[in-house]
Order: C-alpha cells, then structure tokens, then sequence
C-alpha cells in the first residue's frame, strides 16, 4: 500500500455546532463550507483534514455515507507539543474539559474533551523518539 495519509469525517446534524467546537476548542480553521458539508484544518499543518456532512445528502452515492454519527466507538488524538500549556489555556476559557490534566501509568499526559456527537477528545503530550 502507498497510502500518504488518513482523514476522517463526521456525519452529523450538528453541522453548525460541531464547525464551530473544533475552531473554538481547537483551532481548526475553515478549508472549504456550503450548507451540507464544511472541511476543516490545522492551520500549522494544511493537509490534516476533519470533514463534517449532514446526512441523507441526495449527492452521496452510498448510504453508509448518509448516517448520522451514533455517539459510539470512537475517538480523536490530538498531540500537543506543550500539553500543560494547552490545558491551562482551555481551562481559563472555560473549554468543556472532560477529564483534567492527569498522567497515566502508561507514560501518557493527556486530557479530554466531548465534543457536540458525544465524541471523545483526546489531548496528549507529543511522544519524542528515544
């Protein structure tokens, strides 16, 4: 396989309310929006992409892509260089943090947010290679 990258989508209802948690919350910034779907990116990083679509759009061919997203069964990572920095940063502008700062016995540093779907947000310390 010669894949260069993964990207993800959300089918949602919540097209407005999930846009606006990830520029908010997380500083994804507008790539493309029309009424249905809106494409969303890291401003340090162009090419990572989150997509969010209503469903039953008559423009999607397959009914998988037609869905709403069921609030199960998954979760987004996102790595942060300076994780104390950004928590303390979302913590003063009052961010809908899940858990709070917290280092696991497995070595991660992390914290987490939910967004609008019910989707978990996982906020970790950036692991440097030995």
């Amino acid at each position: 396989m010669a894949f260069q990258q993964i990207q993800t989508g959300i089918i949602t209802e919540k097209l407005n309310e999930t846009k606006t948690f990830y520029e908010k919350w997380l500083g994804l910034q507008i790539k493309f929006e029309s009424d249905w779907f809106v494409l969303l990116s890291l401003p340090n990083k162009p090419e990572v992409e989150l997509a969010i679509m209503k469903p039953n759009q008559p423009q999607v061919r397959k009914s998988y892509f037609q869905n709403s997203y069921q609030g199960k069964g998954v979760w987004f990572i996102f790595e942060s260089t300076d994780i104390k920095k950004e928590f303390e940063t979302m913590k003063q502008k009052n961010a809908p943090i899940d858990l709070p700062l917290t280092t696991e016995e497995w070595g991660d540093t992390h914290f987490t947010l939910v967004d609008p779907n019910g989707i978990g947000i996982d906020i970790v310390q950036e692991r440097r290679p030995n």
